[in-house]
């Protein structure tokens, strides 16, 4: 029998196995990745943009990544593992532009850089919302390079053929120097501190019926007009002049009050003298003292009581006010809300009232500074002469409320002395470190809900007189609600660029326009570089003016407002786009993702391929309406000859006013159509 081996200290069966090399074959191997795909790297980055990830977390994959971008948008998603980033490839620049938004969208999820890591290495950068203002979260911009030229072979709508500088339409002042320095200058006489130099008419709009009041509006018409002198639906509908038979009427019902010649109930029960109030009652109490005993009112002179009232001039700072007009964003009439104060302006109102019924009329143009009756509806105000070079277009203000007017000769009458001589209590002001913007209709609808009831404490210091304009800084606080209407109106007027993430807004967003229609209409042609099409953008000459003075908050917005580097809107979507070197509203109107979104100019008419770095999110406080309107050319063939193209450029040159023989609007279609009819001679 064999013996036993008891030692047992050498024995592994497990080592034996591990050396054994039937255990240590491998039926397949994963060989490490090589250099050997350097060239395919090197063209895909070439052919197909791409972001550099950052791998700085753990839940950082490629499904992360693909879901996180929209596996849609993606190419392709390489991973290298020395420098622990990925590369992620996309189709085109449109994808790899709503790659950037969600980035924006979410910026605590993934860091990324564009461009190789090599180079850019010591710049991984945080993407930052469109207000981050750090130096050290700058995201890069994609820039237009031979890489990503204009396609203009994919675009399925046309762009302009021509790059036709928009035209710019510049108003001359109203008043200028040499109205004043003129021999016997009437303007010099009634204006010394020659604040009616910076006059302006911010109202050609609503002049033209573009902007319509609220039929649900709660303030009596009438009331809005008085405060501020303007008409604002139809300005063109005059009443006509009839002769007044309310002093007859008036008289049997009522008695002048003594001091302040307004009709009154109220009288001494004694004397039977007529008076209005304590105040008016206390002008007159020495007067009245010295003939109430005798049963009989005291007999004054018409003039007498004048002086004791208040001078026409800004009250104290501190002291209530009420707001009389508008002139500019900027620019307000104010009188003193004082009981005294009160009283002496509705007497200058019910005098020029009611003598100025029976004013004639105006038979030659007036001169500059002359002081007239301006009868318009059921108002009748005293008006001083501005600019007389129109007489269809002649320009007046409302000397007892502030409001600039445009009329014509037939609503003009003679203003006799002692009217002209009545004091003037609406001052103008300037409202401090409120600018001077344009008069947006958000601006004109807070304007009228100002109620002619409402009470402004008046803060100023007369060192920050304007001496160039001829008006003092001033500060108006809402008494009730102690609220400042110099930053309720500076927050209005200041545009906010919103977030890209926001959904943007379409045409519909503005108003549109109607334009007028009818035979020998005169219009400006804003664009034709689409005439070969039939087509032409025109406007009235009035609405140009005022598309060039939109431009000036636009351009503003977009150099010093707007934080955003670049925008690639989205179809349909309005922006702000920069055009030969001036921002301008635009509808972004085609994607080919080339990086060139096709930009319809609303004001102008021309379509042209702007660069994402020249494009800028559009601001909700741009609510300026849209007054420039597509024309189709009526017989003109469907293949034009180069002559008759040749012709019609210059007979529509951009920026010409072009007297057109017809122009119809159809309202089924609702698009308008021109008639030349010189067109095919």
């Amino acid at each position: 029998m064999a013996e036993t081996k008891t030692d047992l200290s050498d024995w592994n069966p497990m080592a034996d196995e591990y050396n054994d090399e039937r255990f240590n074959k491998y039926d397949s191997v994963n060989e490490a990745p090589s250099d050997n795909k350097g060239e395919d790297r090197n063209s895909k980055q070439v052919k197909y943009p791409y972001l550099v990830v950052k791998k700085e977390k753990n839940l950082i994959t490629e499904t992360v990544l693909r879901n996180f971008f929209g596996n849609s948008i993606i190419y392709d998603i390489e991973y290298r593992l020395k420098s622990c980033v990925y590369f992620v490839y996309f189709h085109n620049m449109c994808s790899i532009e709503a790659a950037w938004s969600r980035i924006r969208q979410f910026p605590n999820i993934v860091h990324c850089v564009q461009g190789r890591p090599n180079q850019n290495q010591n710049q991984t950068l945080l993407p930052s919302l469109p207000n981050d203002a750090a130096a050290d979260n700058k995201m890069q911009e994609p820039t237009s390079n031979d890489a990503n030229p204009v396609d203009l072979h994919s675009r399925n709508i046309h762009v302009s053929a021509k790059r036709n500088n928009h035209p710019e339409f510049h108003k001359a002042s109203i008043v200028v120097k040499a109205d004043y320095t003129v021999k016997n200058s009437l303007l010099a006489k009634n204006d010394a501190n020659f604040r009616y130099m910076n006059v302006k008419f911010e109202f050609a709009l609503e002049r033209q019926g573009a902007y319509v009041l609220h039929e649900t509006m709660e303030k009596d018409q009438a009331i809005v007009h008085f405060r501020s002198g303007r008409i604002f639906v139809t300005p063109q509908r005059q009443l006509e002049t009839k002769e007044s038979d309310g002093n007859s009427k008036i008289t049997q019902l009522a008695n002048k009050c003594l001091a302040c010649k307004c009709y009154t109930d109220n009288s001494c029960r004694f004397c039977k003298m007529p008076f209005c109030n304590p105040v008016c009652f206390d002008a007159i109490s020495a007067f009245h003292k010295e003939t109430c005993d005798k049963g009989n009112p005291p007999v004054l002179d018409d003039h007498a009581i004048v002086p004791q009232f208040t001078k026409p001039m800004l009250p104290p700072s501190g002291a209530t006010v009420k707001i009389t007009a508008f002139e500019q964003s900027n620019v307000l009439y104010v009188r003193s809300a004082e009981i005294v104060a009160e009283v002496a302006y509705f007497k200058v109102l019910s005098d020029v009232m009611m003598q100025g019924t029976s004013s004639p009329k105006l038979i030659k143009l007036p001169q500059c500074g002359q002081i007239v009756i301006y009868k318009f509806d059921a108002q009748i105000v005293r008006a001083m002469v501005l600019n007389t070079e129109n007489p269809k277009a002649i320009y007046v203000v409302c000397v007892d409320y502030g409001s600039v007017e445009i009329t014509t000769l037939e609503n003009l009458y003679e203003c006799n002395d002692y009217l002209a001589a009545l004091p003037r209590h609406a001052v103008p002001v300037l409202l401090r470190s409120v600018p001077n913007r344009y008069m947006c209709p958000n601006l004109l609808e807070m304007m009228y809900e100002l109620d002619h009831n409402y009470t402004f404490v008046l803060k100023y210091s007369e060192r920050e007189f304007d001496f160039q304009r001829g008006m003092q800084r001033v500060i108006l606080i809402e008494s009730d609600l102690n609220r400042s209407l110099n930053r309720l109106i500076k927050t209005i007027l200041t545009p906010i660029q919103p977030s890209i993430s926001e959904d943007g807004f379409t045409e519909d967003y503005l108003q549109h326009v109607h334009l007028p229609a009818g035979k020998s209409l005169d219009l400006v042609v804003m664009d034709n570089t689409f005439l070969k099409f039939g087509v032409v953008h025109c406007t009235i000459l009035d609405f140009a003016y005022e598309i060039t003075r939109m431009q000036r908050d636009i351009h503003h917005y977009a150099e010093s407002i707007s934080t955003c580097s670049f925008y690639a809107p989205p179809k349909n979507i309005l922006c702000i786009a920069k055009y030969q070197d001036k921002w301008c509203r635009g509808l972004c109107m085609e994607l080919v993702g080339d990086g060139h979104p096709s930009i319809l100019f609303i004001d102008y008419g021309n379509i042209v391929p702007i660069h994402v770095n020249d494009i800028r999110p559009y601001p909700p406080q741009f609510t300026f309406p849209i007054l420039t309107t597509e024309y189709e050319l009526i017989d003109l063939p469907a293949d034009p000859s180069y002559e008759l193209l040749t012709r019609l450029e210059k007979q529509l040159a951009v920026g010409a006013v072009v007297n057109f023989d017809e122009v119809i609007y159809n309202k089924e279609d609702n698009n308008y159509s021109l008639r030349i009819n010189s067109l095919m001679e």
